[in-house]
C-alpha cells in the first residue's frame, strides 16, 4: 500500500509571538544578571587594589598581580554569567516547554502544538491531519490568554544588577572623594610608579639625663651601666597600631600605645653598647639611629660605721664593716664611705622619711691590719646623725662628667630601743595575802635590765584608809647574780636579786596598827637611762591584817583539806604498793620468767604520779608553815624564821625549794632550834611531807628504773624488794603524818577553847569592875 507524505509548516503566529516574547524577556535577565555580576567583580577588586595599595604601599610586583586580577577575573565572570548564558538559551520546543511548565493546565497542548507544526516528515498515514490541526488551532486560541510572569524569576537578575549598581556608585564615591589618593593609584597600577604620600611620622625620644648628641640621623647617648632607659616615641599624623624597635642584633620589640599618640618602652639595666631604631604606620625610613653608650657609673667602694653609743650605756665606741648594723638607740653614727672614683659626690638619702645629707669629705678610718699597713690616708665621704629610728639610706653619687649611679645599693641602721627594766615579785607568791598585826612577810624580787638598773624600791599603799596614803623604801641587793646562771636573762647586763623581811606593824608609819587594813604591796625598777630613767612596776600583792584568832582559824581550815589530800594520797600509795607486790608474786612463782616490761612501766608511771602528789602536798604544807612562821604568833618560833629566811636567800626563782625545809627539820632533830609553842609541829609536819615526796618517792622511782634495765631474775626480784619496802615505808610515814595532822588538830582545839574560855573571863571581870564602878 502506498503511503502519501504531508509535507509544509502550519503557521502559528499566535504561539511564535508568545515564544518571541518570553525570549526576550530571558535575554535581557541574562544580561542584567551577567553585567551586575561583573560589575561588582570589577568594582571589588579594584577597591581592593586600592585600599591594599593605600595602606600598604605594595611594590610594583603587587601592583601587576592586581591588574591582572583586575582583567580576569571580571572576564571570567563576564564569560560565565552572561556569554555563556546566553548561548545556552532555549530553542521554541524549550520556550514551549517554560510556558507548559508555568501552565500546566495545559497538558503538553502548547509543546505538541510547537513540534506539530513543523510538519515536514509527518506522514498521512500516521497521523490524522484534522487532529494535528484541531491541537494547533487550540493552542493558537490559547497563546495569546498565556501570562509568562511565572516562566521565569527575575529576583537574582534584579538583585545582580542592585549590587553592581551598588558597587559601582561606592567606587565612583569612593575614588571620588580621595582626588589625588585615586589619581596616585590608577598611575601605579597602570605602570607609572609614583609613590604614595607619608602618613606617619615617628619622633624618637630618650628622657634621661646624661651626656646626649642628637641630629636628624643620630641620636647619642651615654648612660651609667645598670641604668633603665626610657624610650618614647610619639607620632605625628595617622596613629600606627603599633611601634616596633629593631636593634642592631635583630632582636625586635613590640611597643603598645600608651593613647594619645605616643608609643613608649623600659629597657631595664643596659649593660652594654645598644644600637637601635624605630619603625611604625609607612614610617620605614629607619631615622633616627640611636646609639647608647654605657659607662662605669660611680660605685661605693666600702662602708665603715662609726658607732659612739650613750655614755650611761657604758658600751665603747666602735668601728663596723657590715652593710646593716644595729645600735642602741640615741647613738651618734658616722657613715665613711668611699666612692669610686674617689673624685665622686653626692648625697645620703634616708628613708622612709626621704631625709637628705650632704657628704663631707673626712679621712677615711683604718680597719683592720691591711688598713694600718696602708702606706697613705685615703680620703672618703661621710655623714654623721643621732639614731632614733631604724632606717635606711643610700648613697646618690655623680662622678666629674656628671654620670650618676642608677641603682644605689640600700644600707640599714637598726636602732634598738633601750628596753625597760623588767621586774619578777618572787615572794609573796599570790596576789592576795593575810598577816596579823606584829607579824611580817617576806619580800624577794629580781630586776634586770639590759644596761644598769639605777634603784630597785618597794611601795606600800593603804587602801582603806587616809592616814598614811603610802609609804616607799629602797631595796637592798641580797646578793650578786651572774646573768648567765638564769635562763632566759643571757641579755640582761645587770641583774638584782633583793629580799627584805617587811614587819606588819612599819606598814602604818606613826598610826597604831589595827586589824581590818588592806594594803597594797609592789615594787619597781628603774634603770640608768638619760636623760629620762624607765621605770618598771611589779604587779600589787594586796596584804590584809586579821586577828590571830582569825588566822589560826583560816590554817586550821587548810589544813584539814591537807589531811583530806593525805587520805587520798595514802588511798593510791596503797594501790600502787599492791601493783608491785603482784609483780614480785610472779617471780616467785613456779615457774618464774623476767618480770614483764609493761607491767613495769605501769608502776613506774603509777610511782610517778605518786611523786607528784607528794611534792603538791609538801608544797601547799610548806606554804602553810611559812605563813604561820613569818605571823609570828608564836613568838618562840624565830629562831627557826631566821634559820628558814637564811637558807632561802638563795634561790632566785617562784619555784618551791624542799632544801631549806629540810636543813630546818634537820636543825629541830637535832635539837639547834629550840622550844617554839606550836610552830615546831608544822615544821616536823613538813619534814614529814618532804621525806615522803622527796626520799620515799624518788627512792621507789629509782628501784623501778633499775628494774626494768635488769635481764637476771633474782636482781629483778631484789630490787622489786627494795621498791615495795619503800613502798611500805611510805606508807608508815603518811600514817605518822596523819597522827600529827589529828595531834594538830586536837591541840588547836584545845587552844580555841582556852583562848574561848580565857575571853569570857576576861569579859566578865571587866563587866564586874563597870558595875562596881557604876555602882
Amino acid at each position: 500500500m502506498s503511503q502519501a507524505t504531508h509535507s509544509g509548516r502550519k503557521p502559528t503566529p499566535a504561539i511564535d509571538k508568545l515564544l518571541s516574547r518570553l525570549r526576550s524577556r530571558l535575554v535581557r535577565e541574562v544580561w542584567i544578571f551577567g553585567l551586575g555580576h561583573t560589575a561588582l567583580a570589577l568594582t571589588l577588586i579594584l577597591l581592593f587594589a586600592f585600599l591594599v595599595d593605600w595602606t600598604l604601599h605594595v611594590p610594583s610586583g603587587v601592583r601587576i598581580v592586581h591588574l591582572l586580577m583586575l582583567i580576569l577575573i571580571p572576564g571570567f565572570v563576564l564569560w560565565r554569567d552572561l556569554i555563556s548564558r546566553l548561548r545556552k538559551l532555549p530553542d521554541k520546543s524549550g520556550l514551549a516547554v517554560l510556558v507548559e511548565r508555568a501552565h500546566p493546565e495545559l497538558k503538553q497542548v502548547l509543546v505538541s502544538a510547537v513540534e506539530l507544526s513543523n510538519g515536514d516528515n509527518i506522514q498521512d498515514s500516521e497521523i490524522d491531519r484534522e487532529l494535528v490541526d484541531r491541537v494547533i488551532s487550540e493552542a493558537e486560541q490559547l497563546a495569546p490568554s498565556l501570562a509568562l510572569r511565572e516562566t521565569s524569576d527575575p529576583r537574582r537578575a534584579r538583585t545582580s544588577f542592585l549590587l553592581g549598581t551598588l558597587g559601582v556608585l561606592s567606587a565612583i564615591l569612593t575614588f571620588g572623594l580621595q582626588g589625588d589618593s585615586t589619581r596616585i593609584f590608577f598611575e601605579r597600577i597602570a605602570g607609572a610608579g609614583p609613590s604614595w604620600p607619608q602618613r606617619t611620622y615617628l619622633v624618637l625620644e630618650i628622657p634621661l639625663a646624661g651626656e646626649l648628641n642628637s641630629t636628624r640621623d643620630e641620636l647619642q647617648l651615654s648612660v651609667a651601666r645598670g641604668s633603665d632607659l626610657p624610650v618614647v616615641v610619639r607620632t605625628e599624623g595617622r596613629v600606627p597600631d603599633e611601634v616596633t624597635i629593631h636593634f642592631d642584633g635583630g632582636h625586635e620589640v613590640l611597643l603598645g600605645s600608651a593613647g594619645r599618640g605616643v608609643f613608649r618602652t623600659l629597657l631595664r639595666s643596659v649593660q652594654e653598647d645598644i644600637s637601635f631604631h624605630v619603625t611604625g604606620g609607612d614610617d620605614r625610613d629607619g631615622t633616627p639611629n640611636a646609639s647608647i653608650q654605657v659607662l662605669q657609673p660611680p660605685d661605693v667602694s666600702t662602708i665603715v660605721v662609726q658607732i659612739v653609743p650613750p655614755t650611761y650605756s657604758g658600751l665603747p665606741e666602735r668601728l663596723e664593716s657590715d652593710r646593716d648594723v644595729s645600735v642602741l638607740a640615741n647613738s651618734v653614727v658616722t657613715v665613711f664611705m668611699r666612692p669610686d672614683p674617689l673624685e665622686a659626690t653626692g648625697i645620703a638619702r634616708l628613708l622612709p622619711r626621704d631625709e637628705v645629707h650632704s657628704l663631707e669629705r673626712r679621712p677615711f678610718p683604718r680597719l683592720g691590719a691591711e688598713e694600718e699597713q696602708a702606706p697613705e690616708q685615703v680620703d672618703g665621704l661621710s655623714f654623721e646623725l643621732i639614731a632614733q629610728e631604724s632606717l635606711r639610706y643610700r648613697f646618690e653619687l655623680v662622678d666629674e662628667t656628671g654620670l650618676s649611679n642608677p641603682d644605689p645599693g640600700l644600707f640599714g641602721i637598726e636602732v634598738q630601743a633601750d628596753r625597760a627594766p623588767q621586774i619578777e615579785l618572787l615572794s609573796p607568791t599570790r596576789g592576795e595575802i593575810e598577816s596579823v598585826v606584829g607579824g611580817a612577810l617576806p619580800l624577794k624580787a629580781l630586776a634586770s635590765d639590759d644596761f644598769a638598773l639605777s634603784r630597785l624600791t618597794w611601795r606600800s599603799v593603804a587602801t582603806s584608809s587616809d592616814t598614811e596614803p603610802h609609804l616607799e623604801f629602797e631595796l637592798q641587793e641580797t646578793e650578786p647574780i651572774n646573768p648567765e646562771e638564769l635562763s632566759g636573762r643571757q641579755g640582761d647586763r645587770d641583774l638584782i636579786f633583793a629580799s627584805r623581811r617587811i614587819d606588819v606593824d612599819e606598814l602604818f608609819g606613826t598610826q597604831p596598827p589595827t586589824e581590818g587594813e588592806v594594803f597594797q604591796i609592789d615594787v619597781s625598777a628603774a634603770d640608768n637611762r638619760e636623760p629620762s630613767h624607765q621605770e618598771t612596776r611589779s604587779a600589787p600583792v594586796r596584804l590584809r591584817i586579821v586577828s590571830a584568832d582569825e588566822f589560826l582559824r583560816r590554817t586550821q581550815d587548810h589544813l584539814s583539806r591537807v589531811r583530806g589530800k593525805v587520805d587520798a594520797l595514802a588511798t593510791l600509795m596503797r594501790e600502787k604498793q599492791n601493783y608491785t607486790r603482784d609483780l614480785i608474786a610472779s617471780l616467785e612463782s613456779d615457774e618464774p620468767d623476767r618480770a614483764d616490761s609493761s607491767g613495769i612501766n605501769t608502776a613506774l608511771s603509777g610511782a610517778r604520779r605518786v611523786e607528784g602528789d607528794a611534792r603538791a602536798l609538801s608544797r601547799e604544807v610548806a606554804s602553810i608553815a611559812e605563813a604561820l612562821l613569818y605571823s609570828r604568833i608564836d613568838s618562840r618560833a624565830d629562831l627557826m624564821l631566821t634559820k628558814l629566811e637564811r637558807r632561802s636567800l638563795k634561790y632566785a626563782d617562784r619555784s618551791f625549794h624542799a632544801e631549806p625545809w629540810l636543813e630546818l627539820r634537820a636543825l629541830q632533830l637535832d635539837g639547834r632550834l629550840g622550844q617554839a609553842d606550836f610552830a615546831d609541829k608544822l615544821v616536823e609536819i613538813v619534814g614529814v611531807a618532804l621525806e615522803i615526796s622527796e626520799i620515799d618517792a624518788v627512792e621507789a622511782i629509782n628501784g623501778l628504773r633499775r628494774a626494768q634495765d635488769l635481764n637476771d631474775i633474782s636482781a629483778q626480784y631484789e630490787s622489786l624488794l627494795s621498791v615495795s619496802e619503800r613502798q611500805t615505808k611510805a606508807q608508815a610515814n603518811v600514817e605518822q603524818l596523819l597522827a600529827l595532822l589529828s595531834e594538830w588538830d586536837s591541840y588547836q582545839s584545845l587552844l580555841a577553847a582556852t583562848r574561848d574560855l580565857l575571853s569570857r573571863q576576861k569579859n566578865l571581870l571587866e563587866r564586874t569592875r563597870q558595875f562596881y564602878k557604876d555602882n
